[in-house]
């Protein structure tokens, strides 16, 4: 089973497209945590999809999956990201370790940036691109995942080095207090509604940003209208998700 974590999209469609070339069903993990689903997981293979935060998986991810009781003969990673996953196939080991299931291998996927927050998000035509471009990694991932394939993770000083500035990522700019709703903002909750750690609540018809957020940027890039800032860094930046260049 193919169990995936996705802020904007990205992940929920390289999920998809795996269940579809290995016959897996597809399960929405993003919900299972905003349900607190604790539920046990028994799978001959079992494949986690997840965004790269900083050159590792979320750390919502890791702390979920390291509460599960997980029996599987082989747990396979893939994780999308903008560029580099870094030492992310370390800590995927690890997380594997962790909860006593087989490891099998960490693939990564370039899908379109979208963590507005720090970063330049590809305007439409150049997130097609690179949609199109990922499809055929998606494919390999799909016949290595048939043949059963593992290897040992053997990382390189350079993603080593990139991924150890997570901690300092995580303390110094996940934060939620810059998130705010520009005058604009027509109350209609999408932002609540795709928050999978509940943080944004509606207050008289406004979003109000709590302590819990994880920057997966689901409520700045899914407001309709626009009106959701992080402060001067998003200011006419293209909001993407999937689903949006799908469309176009």
């Amino acid at each position: 089973m193919i169990y995936y974590f996705s802020g904007t999209g990205n992940s929920r469609h390289v999920a998809e497209v795996l269940g579809e070339k290995l016959g897996m069903s597809v399960v929405d993990l993003g919900e299972r945590i905003r349900r607190g689903n604790m539920d046990d997981i028994s799978d001959d293979t079992m494949i986690v999809v997840t965004p790269t935060y900083c050159y590792r998986m979320p750390r919502i991810v890791e702390d979920y999956v390291s509460g599960l009781r997980i029996s599987a003969k082989s747990v396979y990673y893939v994780l999308t990201c903008g560029g580099s996953m870094g030492n992310a196939a370390h800590y995927a080991e690890a997380l594997s370790k962790s909860v006593g299931a087989p490891y099998g291998d960490t693939f990564s996927v370039v899908m379109p940036e979208n963590y507005i927050a720090m970063f330049k998000t590809p305007g439409v035509e150049e997130s097609r691109a690179i949609i199109q471009k990922a499809e055929g990694k998606i494919d390999a991932i799909a016949r290595a995942v048939e043949k059963g394939e593992r290897k040992k993770v053997h990382p390189r000083w350079s993603d080593r080095l990139i991924s150890a500035v997570n901690g300092i990522y995580y303390s110094l700019f996940v934060k939620a207090k810059p998130f705010y709703a520009k005058d604009n903002c027509i109350g209609c909750g999408e932002c609540a509604k795709h928050c999978v750690l509940a943080n944004v609540v509606m207050e008289e018809g406004r979003p109000i940003w709590l302590d819990r957020c994880t920057h997966c940027m689901a409520c700045i890039n899914y407001c309709p209208v626009e009106a959701v800032e992080y402060g001067k860094k998003t200011k006419g930046r293209f909001r993407y998700t999937f689903e949006k260049v799908e469309e176009k």
